[in-house]
């Protein structure tokens, strides 16, 4: 498996289970076949992939799990990115469990699916829960060669295995009879090499306040690497030709570029192809997001359902505006 951000850089709590890792690396290569196999009837997504983009601590794992808790969509729960290999036959497995379609009796009476009832809580993206959404880069690093910094030049689009990665998500599709969601922010700077793939395709760009971002990415630097100075989070690809003197400013560029690159795309994709989406509006009104996403939906000839079943607001954590906020603020308004 894809060992990026290396296990000896991260703090104890946030290091992976090598025995775990190797398990999962042993089971897929045994089902990899069979899933090959079974991958050979799918060509591409008849209904709208899904991407949810935008910069690290913005809201996009919320996103995610809303998105999930709809019932709306397919998504890659954390049973399905332990098949990384096999997601086809893993979708199968979630199904099989959580779906009250194949229940019988009460065989997996202590499985539950995951609904607007179902914990929204994570942990610097990691969600709790078989059943809950997971970020599923194994998934995309089988098809995408990614760096630290993940941008993908021409020569790494050309060489990339898209034809399997179309066919995977057909595949997923299929499983679950409903469009495809999950996290794309490993390309957020690459969206319009990833628009041209799909026919039918929603991106969905969180955005937060900056300041606040900033300071939500400091403290997982400090959670995830044990200390502020070192990185956490995909790097944007000016990274190297910058001159960043503190910890403040290097967050500050990480968000200015990503949410510049994203920008850019959305230039030259269709607007029924995008959203974006401010993290502090979306906790407002959940209601009013459903409504876009829907109408988008619409315009690439899909429909869900009319009326909004979720969750009325959910708490922002921006918190007070504080002097560490306003100073965060200038060192924002500084990068270029």
């Amino acid at each position: 498996m894809s060992q990026e951000m290396g296990n000896e850089s991260r703090a104890e709590a946030f290091r992976r289970n090598p025995e775990l890792e190797s398990l999962i690396e042993r089971l897929n290569n045994i089902l990899q076949r069979s899933a090959e196999q079974e991958l050979a009837q799918f060509k591409a997504p008849e209904l709208p992939l899904v991407l949810v983009v935008g910069g690290p601590r913005s809201g996009t794992t919320l996103m995610m799990q809303w998105l999930a808790a709809s019932g709306c969509f397919g998504y890659p729960s954390n049973l399905i990115a332990r098949f990384y290999k096999a997601p086809y036959i893993g979708a199968l497995i979630h199904e099989m469990l959580v779906n009250p379609k194949y229940q019988y009796k009460h065989d997996f009476e202590d499985i539950r699916a995951y609904t607007m009832h179902s914990s929204f809580a994570s942990d610097l993206g990691k969600t709790d829960g078989l059943a809950a959404p997971n970020v599923f880069w194994y998934f995309w690093r089988r098809f995408f060669d990614f760096d630290d910094c993940p941008y993908l030049d021409e020569s790494k689009q050309k060489t990339a295995d898209t034809g399997n990665f179309i066919k995977e998500l057909a595949a997923l599709e299929s499983a679950f009879a409903k469009p495809f969601a999950m996290k794309g922010i490993i390309v957020n700077w690459n969206l319009d090499f990833i628009n041209r793939l799909f026919s039918k395709i929603l991106f969905i760009h969180i955005r937060r306040e900056p300041a606040y971002q900033m300071l939500s990415i400091l403290k997982a630097r400090e959670r995830f690497r044990g200390d502020r100075r070192l990185w956490w989070g995909f790097k944007p690809p000016e990274y190297d030709a910058l001159t960043l003197n503190t910890p403040e400013h290097e967050v500050a560029a990480q968000i200015r570029y990503t949410r510049q690159a994203i920008a850019d795309s959305f230039e030259e994709i269709p607007s029924a192809r995008w959203l974006s989406i401010d993290y502090e509006r979306f906790c407002e009104n959940p209601a009013m997001v459903y409504g876009l996403i829907r109408d988008r939906l619409a315009q690439q000839d899909y429909a869900i359902p009319d009326r909004y079943m979720g969750q009325a607001r959910f708490r922002n954590s921006n918190g007070s505006y504080s002097d560490a906020i306003k100073s965060l603020e200038t060192v924002y308004s500084g990068i270029e």
